[in-house]
């Protein structure tokens, strides 16, 4: 008799509890509503990526926050833009995948706003100024350029662009 208020609810009479005559046997599991798991690449932004980094320094493990480090090794769909100052304009493997279209890559870029994506197996692509989205594993791999600070902090091993 303890538990009928509680299970009444906010100004509930129990008096108008309806009556239940289903009898639940220890032989049968009490069904449970089929949970969705979302499957494939999680989405994540640029703003999860921000780190406190200034332009030309040199990373330092102590600046990957716990949003970052939760990604590691994670299924991943990011937009951005293809850095133009590639050498070749079609059969790319390899490239930086930038936050803003104008974001600076190099001296004076922020090493967080740069991803360089390595695509896996036969997938190439050809330079594009329109945005473009990636998917694949995300890991944190800083790049040091050829002045000594960091041009990047994250790679990704892209399986799918669009």
């Amino acid at each position: 008799m303890g538990l009928l208020p509680i299970i009444a609810g906010c100004d509930r009479n129990v008096a108008e509890l309806p009556a239940t005559t289903a009898v639940v046997s220890a032989a049968q599991p009490l069904e449970r509503p089929a949970v969705k798991v979302e499957e494939g690449p999680l989405a994540i932004t640029w703003e999860q990526l921000d780190l406190p980094i200034p332009p030309d320094s040199v990373f330092e493990p102590w600046m990957i926050t716990t949003r970052v480090q939760a990604l590691e090794g994670k299924q991943v769909r990011i937009k951005g833009y293809m850095f133009g100052g590639l050498f070749q304009t079609s059969g790319i493997r390899e490239f930086p995948l930038l936050r803003e279209k104008d974001c600076p890559f190099g001296q004076g870029g922020q090493p967080h706003h740069a991803i360089n994506v390595e695509l896996a197996g036969s997938l190439r692509t050809s330079l594009t100024t329109e945005p473009v989205t990636v998917e694949g594993k995300f890991s944190v791999q800083p790049w040091t350029g050829p002045n000594g600070k960091t041009w990047s902090v994250y790679h990704m091993e892209v399986t799918k662009m669009e």
